[in-house]
């Protein structure tokens, strides 16, 4: 008996000792990654200065300890095509509530054509397609015309409805993609970086509503084909999943980077952008100096 007594105070003790180890070990890693994100955000400022570049960022590591560096992240910004992601997640919610089908075959006519970014408004009308191929073109090509057809399936009221159900608190909707009339009112759609980066997450981690819409939206976002700004200055066969935005006065990408040493979330959104060269080439920038980061690799 006294030797089972001691057997198990010897497991305990290795058991506390491999607790305080571990959580000793996750303090110090938390605060050797708070140290290197610091010194990525004196970087970024320091660019951002030279270039009077005015943003919103979170860069978040998705290893454990989950730490990030954040710079107005909660600030409303004019959302442009980024608001396509919150759009996919209630399309997505509307699915699972049964409103809505992925197979469900969607008709575009003449009338549903929408200017701007897309490849629907190329096609011969009428044009068929399921909702799955819908949403995928609204995010993949980053089609005005499936996200206009989208609003109208869904609406305005369901669609901020859901926003608020993600805990999306800044993003709204308010007006459709290219209604320039709208714009000219001061009718516009916000989203922020805080916002996008929970989307992000939630993606990576399988609860973007659910597992299966979690892995078809990042599927979607994987064929991205803009990419002049977050893949802009990494290595080519990178797998990259995110999303671009760009609107008179704002240039946007918020992505997944997907590293063998740990994947990052990185959102950047510009706003007072003066023209959008700048803009593009600081995001790219960003981006670089993070991959830089997370591969101890040095330019």
């Amino acid at each position: 008996m006294i030797k089972i007594k001691f057997i198990a105070i010897g497991i305990f003790a290795v058991l506390l000792v491999s607790v305080f180890f571990f959580a000793g070990f996750t303090v110090f890693e938390f605060h050797q990654k708070n140290k290197l994100l610091a010194d990525l955000g004196g970087k970024i400022s320091d660019e951002a200065v030279k270039e009077k570049i005015s943003y919103s960022l979170i860069v978040k590591d998705l290893t454990f300890p989950r730490v990030q560096l954040s710079y107005r992240q909660d600030k409303a910004v004019v959302a442009a095509s980024l608001m396509k992601l919150p759009i996919l997640g209630a399309a997505f919610k509307a699915a699972e509530e049964g409103k809505v089908s992925l197979d469900q075959i969607v008709t575009i006519e003449v009338k549903d054509i929408t200017g701007g970014s897309g490849v629907l408004k190329t096609m011969p009308m009428p044009h068929k397609l399921t909702l799955e191929s819908l949403l995928e073109t609204m995010i993949s090509a980053s089609d005005n015309t499936a996200t206009n057809k989208l609003i109208d399936l869904l609406g305005f009221d369901y669609l901020n409805k859901v926003f608020g159900e993600l805990n999306l608190t800044e993003t709204v909707l308010r007006r459709k993609m290219m209604d320039f009339s709208k714009r000219r009112q001061g009718v516009d759609n916000y989203t922020s970086a805080a916002d996008i980066s929970v989307i992000l997450e939630s993606i990576y981690d399988k609860k973007f509503i659910n597992c299966q819409f979690s892995d078809l939206a990042l599927k979607f976002l994987k064929k991205q084909k803009v990419n002049d700004r977050i893949p802009r200055y990494l290595p080519k066969d990178l797998t990259i999943a995110h999303k671009t935005g760009l609107e008179r006065g704002v240039v946007h990408d918020a992505g997944i980077v997907f590293l063998p040493g740990g994947d990052y979330i990185i959102t950047v959104l510009v706003d007072k952008a003066k023209g959008y060269v700048k803009p593009k080439k600081f995001i790219a920038q960003i981006s670089r100096l993070a991959y830089n980061l997370y591969t101890g690799y040095s330019d």
